[in-house]
């Protein structure tokens, strides 16, 4: 039996951070400083109460899902499919700044889509958005969609028509379509993509498969076992949903990148595979002024906190997106955990009515992401 827990110390000799560190195969949801969020077996977790940990069992992943995952609420969320059709059709109605582009095929041959809007010029400085590197994450795909939905279907309008002349802005909203297919029709909590592994296991985690510092980590959050969930694959870049980013950004060198993820309510920038901050103070103080400008935008909407921290902080891992945008080409570049804050909320599974106010909130940050460095000179 799958279950949720709550994980706690028993004192200063039993640090959280500790669990982080013991390979258990067990599925880190929530990372708070005075409590973890896990699912993980019966098994799994008394071992954890053998190691002097705190475990409350909260839920059964069963009746969480029947409590969140219901047909009329999947109804509201693209499938990769429907996705296609929607981004079709929008640069259908726009081909003079709009048009589709495959940036590759995962493992199972669905295309991986960006759409790229903006003026057709060289030279020009690019943004780069994205979503859904983890499967069950279903709003990151719908709030990188609503971003290009709007910026299309409003290209004549300031000051989105100033950007779309200054720049261009690609976003592809579901870079594991096999994973999200899978989620929707198997496992709702899936989280990789759908490699078949060595020894006879499913997936990679896309987000720990990136190049930079790849591999340097072997923990439950950065795994080197096939079958867990953080599984950082055989080599950096083993996965085509990876090289399609990685061929992607090399060719088109972005002068901003945002991933966007599910669930915590955070903003991250690198490092990720360190506590060190990064060493470039010009850069360091630029991600976080950047940050805290986000936090404040998004707190505005509708009132809800976006903790604005390095990624490390949260958990360790090694070979994520942003580590990598960063730290092969300098890239300012942030993960933006969406809603809810907890798994009460819904965790993975957040309820359909929530999607419009998560765009929402996180439109005027996008927007602000945006106007900052289109407007940058390009150098």
């Amino acid at each position: 039996m799958n279950l949720i827990a709550r994980v706690t110390s028993s004192g200063p000799q039993k640090p959280l951070g500790d669990i982080l560190r013991v390979p258990l195969g067990i599925d880190v949801w929530e990372v708070k400083p005075d409590h973890l969020i896990l699912r993980g077996t019966e098994a799994q977790l008394d071992r954890l109460s053998a190691m002097g940990y705190f475990v409350e069992q909260l839920e059964d992943v069963e009746r969480h899902l029947s409590a969140f995952a219901t047909a009329a609420a999947a109804e509201q969320y693209h499938s990769a499919a429907s996705l296609e059709e929607e981004l079709r059709r929008l640069a259908e109605a726009r081909p003079d700044i709009a048009e589709l582009k495959e940036i590759g095929r995962s493992i199972e041959g669905r295309p991986i889509l960006a759409l790229r809007i903006g003026d057709r010029r060289g030279g020009v400085p690019k943004l780069l958005f994205m979503g859904c590197h983890h499967a069950r994450e279903w709003i990151a795909v719908e709030v990188p969609f609503l971003l290009v939905k709007e910026l299309v279907e409003r290209a004549d309008e300031a000051p989105i028509a100033g950007w779309l002349g200054s720049g261009e802005i690609w976003v592809a909203p579901m870079v594991n379509p096999d994973g999200h297919e899978h989620s929707r029709t198997e496992a709702r909590l899936w989280r990789k993509n759908r490699r078949r592994n060595a020894d006879g296991s499913f997936g990679v985690d896309p987000n720990r498969n990136y190049g930079y510092m790849w591999g340097t980590l072997d923990i439950p959050t950065s795994s080197h076992v096939p079958s867990d969930e953080t599984y950082v694959g055989p080599r950096a870049f083993s996965e085509p949903e990876t090289q399609a980013v990685r061929d992607l950004v090399g060719c088109e060198r972005f002068a901003g990148v945002i991933t966007y993820h599910s669930y915590s309510q955070l903003i991250l920038y690198p490092w990720g595979y360190t506590e060190k901050p990064i060493p470039d103070l010009q850069h360091r103080e630029q991600m976080v002024a950047m940050a805290g400008e986000m936090h404040d935008l998004i707190e505005a909407v509708h009132g809800k906190i976006y903790v604005p921290q390095p990624s490390s902080e949260l958990y360790p891992t090694a070979g994520d997106t942003t580590d990598w945008t960063y730290g092969t080409y300098g890239i300012p570049s942030f993960t933006i955990e969406l809603r809810p804050r907890t798994f009460e909320e819904g965790g993975f599974v957040l309820p359909a009515d929530q999607i419009m106010p998560t765009w929402e909130e996180n439109r005027p940050a996008a927007f602000r992401f945006i106007e900052q460095l289109l407007a940058a000179p390009v150098g």
